[in-house]
């Protein structure tokens, strides 16, 4: 296979369901490379599911197309390219983990040795119990491993680490960075901000059914202000001075406290300083990662959207 080709090529994908009027994706665009990690963010109803599900060829495009390593995404998961781990995901109850693995392998032309994709999802330990047996976490280990089985090139990951514990997390994401270091390419949703920083090489964020930022996290919080200022003051400073500093975004105040959001921290404490000298408790701090989602998110839900076009629904997938 060519290595140069993308491991998934969405273009002006759209899709509406069947008797809704308005598209549930409305025109998304967006690639991974071979051997990214990306994750894909946005609230509740924005679209990442119908997303994921066009991937896995759940759900049919109303317009635009969807590429899975250069092949439509049924070819692609025929070839045995595609590994998802979905949070519906059922598992069978009356056989042990072992059992399971070993007879979900034996679907797959060339798959990974049941011993090592018990090592890789560390469930060694509990390989001879019964999957009813086992914990939310203990399960979504189990679903890992499945994904692994077949030694996809994508992994799909729809909020993995829910109900694990903090070190079958850490072990978890540790896997996921060995995979991606071994050329796999990985697509994740997660509430879990912390993973996404560190985790992953870009975020997308679906918001309304269209992206509405696809960069690294860096990037991201950039974007929404970068830092914030802090400080005390005995009076009042106004915001159009506030404003005024270098790399300032933005200002609010609350009591004697002001605080200025900055692309630029530094220029902007080194003006502070020099045009308001009587500030005091001076305080620099990062904007975290959720903070910046948030931010996007908000500015996107204000921004008007197009009035929905008459496209035809969606077909069985």
């Amino acid at each position: 296979m060519n290595s140069g080709i993308l491991a998934v090529d969405v273009r002006g994908l759209r899709v509406r369901y069947p008797g809704s009027e308005v598209d549930a994706v409305d025109g998304v665009d967006f690639r991974v490379r071979p051997g990214e990690i990306v994750a894909l963010l946005g609230p509740n109803g924005a679209g990442k599911s119908t997303l994921i599900g066009t991937l896995l060829d759940l759900i049919a495009p109303t317009e635009g197309s969807v590429r899975v390593y250069g092949s439509a995404p049924r070819g692609a998961l025929e070839a045995g390219r595609v590994g998802a781990m979905l949070q519906t995901a059922g598992l069978a109850e009356q056989v042990t983990v072992r059992e399971l693995l070993s007879f979900v392998a034996s679907l797959h032309r060339d798959p990974l040795p049941v011993a090592e994709a018990l090592a890789a999802a560390s469930l060694e330990d509990i390989a001879g119990l019964r999957v009813e047996k086992l914990s939310g976490g203990q399960r979504q280990r189990v679903r890992f491993a499945l994904t692994l089985v077949g030694r996809p090139q994508l992994l799909v990951l729809d909020e993995p680490t829910n109900e694990m514990d903090v070190a079958s997390r850490h072990s978890f994401w540790g896997q996921v960075g060995a995979a991606a270091a071994d050329g796999r390419s990985v697509l994740f949703s997660t509430h879990h901000m912390s993973e996404v920083e560190h985790a992953a090489d870009r975020v997308v964020v679906i918001a309304q059914g269209r992206t509405v930022a696809d960069e690294t996290p860096q990037e991201l919080r950039r974007r929404s202000g970068g830092s914030t200022v802090r400080f005390r003051c005995a009076r009042q400073v106004p915001s159009a001075e506030l404003l005024a500093l270098p790399g300032a975004t933005g200002c609010s105040t609350e009591a004697d406290t002001l605080t200025v959001r900055t692309t630029d921290p530094d220029a902007t404490v080194r003006a502070l300083v020099h045009r308001v000298p009587d500030s005091y408790d001076l305080q620099v701090q990062a904007v975290d990662l959720e903070e910046a989602y948030l931010s996007v998110v908000a500015s996107a839900a204000r921004r008007p959207g197009p009035a929905p076009s008459p496209l035809p629904t969606p077909h069985g997938g």
